[in-house]
């Protein structure tokens, strides 16, 4: 992996040195401006009509005409941003940096916090006691012995080192995106094996990374749903796992590539993944099986959304938007509509799409005309 690449997923991603030294921004509330508009945006979504995009300094802003202006909302806190969900419209959850999860009831206009580095320590010391109890009660139980019941232990062992360290240490690691069923069913996923669970909406979380296949601790980047209470999870050196029951338990998946895995989406009919060096393969099947998508550059994919049946679109470093139809061969159209990386996309009502990235937001529409978005200062 060149330097460069290095440079941006560690300032886009995430293994945030600067928050760490500087905890206060959690208590500071973003600030107005056009900054919050043209800055680092690292994730976009649809909130029934609204799109809304997050990114550095607290910032998360919204659109209602398919994404040409732009309002600014109230968020409590100033850290990097680095996903945003909607299970329904009004209803909303992002995560960022220093372990924070925000909460918006009004369709993304007002956020509070639910959650943050200060708190995660102990839940994830509470989570590794469980997994030890739970080892114990296995072994008793004649259920787990020789190199499982090891190798169990070792992550286990690894699960309480980490937990103490953080409770220690306080907010130190991001996570990077966010997904809910519905609005009381979510999971939020990050480096170094972040995986929290909540069933009330986020008025509790508890972690639950002891049920994942994922005993090195490898960094989570993107998870998405497919069809019947399928999900999947993409991370690094190629880590992919499938829940069949809607995220109580994860197998991991080979599909025979050991790069990083930066994205994951899919609807009812395919799952598509993209990652380092415009490695891009898609499943038909509930991700049974995968095919690779000849894809005419080497720029690592960073976002990707589905824009139609056997559709997707991806983007990522250099300006890179790729889209892929299956429906005809398929065909991949490569362009380059940003001066620099992109980060995140979506469509909007109108079958446009709007790019996030290095420097804000960019509206494209069905005629390749590209222009940013306008913010619009003052109240909503």
């Amino acid at each position: 992996m060149g330097r460069s690449l290095l440079a941006f997923l560690f300032w886009c991603l995430g293994v945030a040195a600067s928050s760490a030294q500087l905890p206060d921004l959690l208590d500071l509330p973003a600030q107005p401006g056009e900054r919050a508009l043209r800055g680092l945006m690292l994730d976009v979504t649809r909130a029934g009509a609204r799109l809304v995009a997050v990114g550095e300094y607290g910032a998360i802003v919204y659109s209602d005409d398919s994404g040409k202006n732009w309002r600014q909302a109230a968020v409590p806190v100033q850290v990097t941003l680095t996903a945003v969900h909607f299970p329904s419209p009004q209803r909303g959850w992002a995560v960022g940096h220093d372990a924070v999860i925000l909460h918006t009831e009004d369709g993304g206009a007002t956020w509070g916090r639910q959650l943050d580095g200060r708190q995660t320590g102990d839940l994830l010391v509470a989570g590794a006691e469980a997994w030890a109890a739970e080892l114990d009660a296995q072994v008793a139980a004649g259920e787990l012995d020789g190199d499982e019941l090891m190798l169990s232990q070792e992550a286990n062992m690894m699960a309480q080192d980490e937990a103490l360290r953080e409770q220690e240490i306080g907010p130190n690691r991001p996570l990077l995106d966010v997904y809910f069923a519905d609005e009381q069913r979510g999971f939020a996923i990050g480096a170094f094996n972040y995986f929290f669970v909540t069933e009330d909406g986020g008025h509790t979380w508890t972690d639950g990374s002891a049920r994942l296949p994922n005993p090195e601790f490898l960094h989570l980047y993107s998870i998405s749903p497919l069809a019947d209470d399928t999900l999947l999870m993409v991370g690094e050196f190629g880590l992919l796992v499938r829940s069949r029951d809607g995220g109580v338990s994860w197998e991991a998946l080979d599909i025979g590539y050991e790069g990083s895995l930066f994205s994951v989406t899919g609807d009812q009919s395919t799952a598509w993944i993209a990652g380092l060096r415009g490695n891009v393969f898609y499943s038909t099947d509930t991700g049974n099986s995968w095919q690779a998508v000849e894809v005419p550059t080497e720029a690592s994919l960073l976002g990707a959304a589905v824009t139609g049946t056997g559709r997707a679109s991806f983007v990522g470093l250099g300006g890179t938007l790729v889209e892929v139809d299956l429906a005809a061969t398929p065909l991949v159209n490569l362009r380059k509509p940003a001066a620099t990386s992109l980060a995140g996309v979506v469509g909007n009502d109108l079958g446009e799409r709007v790019l996030v990235g290095k420097t804000g937001i960019t509206h494209l529409d069905n005629t390749a005309s590209k222009t940013p978005g306008n913010y619009i200062a003052g109240d909503s």
